[in-house]
């Protein structure tokens, strides 16, 4: 499963759980304000019946039978349409008030209330009288709306196996994504800034054991022997920490790295780490002014051969030309896989392409483009110093297909996002090369006549400054 459809997953499961209980919210408050069937929405509460006024006189009269209207004389109609109820007095004759004629009340603004014997009592409490139907309505209420909260077992039950359910899916999805990382990277060569991911049947490597060389241009400088897990080769690497690295202060601080690709012979040594030039007084320089960031400088040897194939002439024969030539040494899978997995696992290095650059000299130059070309996952920028854009080894023989698929010019055709730096280059190689660069790769040409170390030492100042623009610093 990738990561798209673990992502979609989990935020629908969780989707669901919110849809659940913010129904089951819903529900609740629903049932504690609806009314009756076929009456939505909240209703106001009912007022009780409005019960006409019983006066004293007439609770007095409540034993008497009713009386019929009586209507005024030489009138053909009736005052009202109701009862009117003759007026008495306590005390007087009862067959005179019968005999008498009396005066109708005016009717009341209200309907009339028939008294019965069977009122009486009620009156004498002050009890209302309710209306029949109002009786019936207590004894008989309206039906009211089924009760749709989540309240039965088998719903609290369903409502927590979804939310455990949603937990449990999640949290192994979240966990296997950085193993589809890791698969993605097996497949595409190209991956997400990160630490370096184990290959398939091999832990994760251990720190690598170093010896401390010296102290240079106010730095630490070690060197460690490196045996690539993915390449094979077995060579030395020289490690310099700037200034400040092991201070308590930035203990827990990441720093940006720089690989220096050596020039020929680069056996047993590098051209940038020797006194051949000033190179690290340089950066220090640059690092201590703010004008370049503290890097770790990483330098390789550029090939696997022993002294004896230097001091034979062997080198320039056997140039493997930074590529992983069939039936040679994986010097690329060294320098970009082994090399980057040992300094990573060792050192307080950031994994951001952003912060990793190259610099090469003469041949480590060709090095340099090509290694920004070809592993864009692994590098933000490079710079040439008087180095070449062309293959010419004879250990590429009559196999054009690899050589060709490790031509820098060839490289550029993926047009990755990377800036490169031609310095110190002859005639028109680097401008020619700089116009077949296309967006977003960027290629800045600088003619000039290299090959010696006086040379490069010239144009140390314009490359570090192109590095430091083009490298981030984790610690800014």
């Amino acid at each position: 499963m990738t990561r798209t459809l673990k992502g979609l997953l989990i935020a629908v499961t969780l989707g669901a759980v919110v849809v659940l209980v913010l129904r089951a919210r819903k529900s609740r408050d629903a049932v504690s304000i609806a009314g009756p069937e076929g009456e939505p929405g909240p209703r106001p509460a009912e007022l009780p019946p409005v019960v006409p006024h019983v006066s004293v006189r007439e609770r007095a009269m409540a034993p008497a039978r009713e009386v019929e209207p009586v209507r005024e004389v030489g009138s053909a109609q009736a005052v009202g349409s109701a009862p009117a109820v003759v007026s008495t007095s306590v005390g007087r004759d009862a067959g005179a008030a019968r005999a008498t004629p009396q005066r109708a009340e005016a009717p009341l603004p209200f309907a009339p209330v028939g008294l019965t014997s069977s009122a009486p009592a009620a009156l004498a409490r002050h009890e209302p009288v309710r209306p029949a139907e109002t009786e019936a309505a207590a004894t008989d209420p309206a039906p009211r709306r089924r009760r749709r909260g989540v309240r039965s077992p088998a719903g609290v039950g369903l409502l927590a196996f979804v939310v455990v359910a949603a937990g449990v899916g999640g949290t192994f999805a979240y966990r296997n994504m950085s193993h589809d990382d890791a698969q993605n990277v097996a497949a595409t060569g190209v991956a997400p800034s990160a630490e370096p991911v184990a290959t398939s049947g091999q832990p994760k490597a251990a720190p690598q054991k170093f010896t401390k060389v010296g102290t240079k241009s106010g730095g630490t400088l070690n060197r460690m022997t490196v045996t690539g897990r993915q390449s094979a080769v077995t060579a030395d690497v020289w490690v310099w920490l700037p200034p400040g690295y092991d201070t308590p202060a930035n203990q827990g601080r990441n720093y940006p790295v720089l690989v220096a690709q050596s020039a020929l012979p680069g056996v047993e040594s590098n051209s940038f780490t020797d006194d051949s030039s000033a190179f690290l007084g340089k950066l220090a320089a640059g690092i201590e002014s703010g004008t370049v960031p503290p890097y770790i400088v990483v330098a390789p040897e550029l090939m696997p051969y022993s002294k004896q194939d230097v001091d034979a002439g062997l080198t320039t024969a056997k140039d493997t030309e930074c590529s992983d030539i069939p039936k040679g040494p994986k010097m690329a899978t060294f320098h970009n896989e082994d090399v980057r997995e040992a300094v990573l696992t060792t050192y307080r290095a950031s994994a951001d392409r952003a912060s990793w650059a190259l610099i090469g000299d003469g041949s480590g130059g060709l090095c340099a483009v090509k290694y920004a070309l070809q592993y864009p996952q692994y590098y933000a920028s490079a710079v040439s110093l008087s180095g070449r854009t062309t293959l010419k080894s004879a250990l590429w023989g009559g196999d054009s297909a690899a050589k060709t698929a490790n031509d820098p010019v060839r490289l550029l055709d993926a047009r990755p996002d990377v800036a490169i730096m031609l310095s110190g280059h002859s005639g028109t190689t680097g401008s020619e090369f700089a116009a077949k660069a296309k967006a977003p790769t960027t290629v800045k040409a600088v003619a000039g006549a290299g090959g010696t170390s006086t040379d490069i030492t010239r144009q140390l100042p314009d490359a570090l400054t192109f590095l430091g623009r083009n490298t981030r610093n984790p610690a800014a």
